[in-house]
C-alpha cells in the first residue's frame, strides 16, 4: 500500500496489485462504510486536489435532466457543416424505471473489468459512498477544460447513471473515466438519448478519438456505438 499522496482529499489507501475479490467485497459494502473502491492510472492524483473543480455542493442533488440541459451545445448554426444537426432542445432522458445502483448484477458487471484493467491501475479507497461521489471527493480535474462542468454537477450525472443503467466510476485517468454499465441501452431510442446525454456530459465524445476517424461521429452514428456496450469512456480533450 502506497501512501505519498495523503495531500489528496477522502483518499484512504492505495493498492498496487488490484485484485477483482477485494474490489467487488469493497464496491458492495461501500454505501456502509464510505469506503468505495477505483482504479486509478498512473499520474491520475497528479490531477486530484483542485479546491475550483468542485463546484457548489448543492448541486450534487441537483436534477440530472436540468444538468444536462445546460450544457447541450445545439442547435447548430444555419451554416453547420454537421452530416446532422443538433436540435435546439436536449431530449427528454431515457428512463428504466428501477433503480440499478445496488443491483448484484451491476457490482458483478464492475468486478468483471478489474481482471481487464488490473495491470494498468492501482487500486484506490476512497471516502465516498457511491463510485459517483468518486471525481468529487478527489476533486479530480479531468474535465477542467469544461469551466461549466463542475464535479458537483457531474455528480448528479453520474449519480443518474448509476441508478438507471448501472453504470459505476469503474477507472478515471488524468482525463478519462471508464463505467462499467450493468444495463446498457438496446432499443433505438434509448440509444440515441443516451448518446445525447453524453454529448452534454462530455462534448469531445463525437470527436475523432483514433487515427482511423477524420471527422466527427454524428449523433445517430454515437447513438449506434452504444447498442448494448457495457463500458462508457469519457474523455476530455
Amino acid at each position: 500500500m502506497r501512501t505519498q499522496y495523503e495531500a489528496v482529499p477522502n483518499l484512504l489507501e492505495l493498492h498496487d496489485d488490484p485484485e477483482a475479490s477485494t474490489y467487488r467485497q469493497l464496491i458492495r459494502d461501500a454505501r456502509r462504510s464510505h469506503r468505495c473502491p477505483v482504479l486509478l492510472y498512473d499520474a491520475t492524483l497528479e490531477r486530484c486536489g483542485w479546491n475550483t473543480v468542485g463546484g457548489d455542493q448543492a448541486h450534487v442533488d441537483a436534477d440530472p435532466y436540468e444538468v444536462l440541459a445546460g450544457w447541450w451545445p445545439g442547435p447548430c448554426l444555419p451554416d453547420c457543416p454537421c452530416d446532422e444537426p443538433l436540435a435546439a432542445e436536449f431530449p427528454p432522458l431515457a428512463r428504466t424505471g428501477e433503480d440499478l445502483s445496488q443491483s448484484p448484477a451491476t457490482f458483478a458487471s464492475a468486478s468483471g473489468f478489474v481482471r481487464a484493467v488490473r495491470e494498468l491501475s492501482s487500486l484506490a479507497v476512497v471516502q465516498a459512498g457511491r463510485p459517483a461521489d468518486v471525481p468529487l471527493a478527489l476533486q479530480w480535474s479531468g474535465a477542467c477544460n469544461y469551466a461549466s462542468h463542475d464535479l458537483a454537477r457531474l455528480t448528479a450525472v453520474l449519480r443518474s447513471w448509476e441508478e438507471r443503467f448501472g453504470a459505476l466510476v469503474l477507472f478515471m485517468a488524468p482525463d478519462t473515466l471508464l463505467l462499467s454499465v450493468a444495463r446498457p441501452p438496446r432499443r433505438s431510442e434509448e440509444c440515441r438519448s443516451v448518446a445525447a446525454e453524453h454529448l452534454a456530459f462530455c462534448p469531445d465524445q463525437i470527436d475523432p478519438q483514433t487515427e482511423i476517424r477524420t471527422r466527427p461521429l454524428t449523433l445517430s452514428e454515437y447513438a449506434d456505438s452504444l447498442r448494448g456496450e457495457p463500458l462508457w469512456r469519457f474523455w476530455w480533450d
